[in-house]
């Protein structure tokens, strides 16, 4: 069950959620109040910040990654959570639950895998590579049913 690191509340009754991170930032590179889900793979800070809205009744809500890394650096990257993202996340949530709910939900690896860990053990089940599970998803990835997906995670591809 996923927690909330940390919520810090200031005098003025603003909520800061904060996620802490190890290792580096280079995967949530982009990562915005004018992106702040990245085609729906970074959703847990907006589903963070929501959490800690209703629990204080607020809607002014800053939201962070804190990357802390043995080299000493402490790097934060994140958004404050307006309404506009609000909207944003939510309709990419809404995208990925009609997914599911319609049973439409293919696995979709990275184009770019990371050779340090797996980040889709569904999509690479021994550990060792995502190539095949990726070409699946390409062949699949035309399909009418798969559109509002793929125009959430790779809407480059509808082009």
């Amino acid at each position: 069950m996923p927690f909330i690191d940390r919520i810090d509340r200031a005098p003025d009754g603003s909520v800061s959620v904060i996620d802490y991170k190890t290792g580096g930032t280079s995967s949530y590179r982009g990562l915005s109040a004018e992106d702040p889900h990245q085609g729906g793979s970074h959703l847990q800070l907006a589903v963070y910040a929501e959490a800690a809205a209703q629990l204080f009744g607020v809607t002014d809500v800053e939201a962070n990654y804190w990357f802390v890394t043995t080299k000493g650096s402490f790097d934060r990257v994140g958004y404050h959570v307006t309404p506009e993202v609000r909207a944003d996340v939510g309709a990419a949530v809404a995208t990925i639950v009609e997914g599911i709910r319609t049973g439409v939900f293919p696995a979709r690896p990275n184009p770019d895998p990371p050779y340090i860990y797996v980040d889709c053990w569904y999509c690479s089940p021994d550990g060792m590579s995502t190539a095949e599970a990726r070409r699946d998803w390409e062949r699949k990835r035309p399909d009418p049913s798969l559109e509002g997906y793929v125009r959430l995670c790779e809407p480059e591809a509808l082009a």
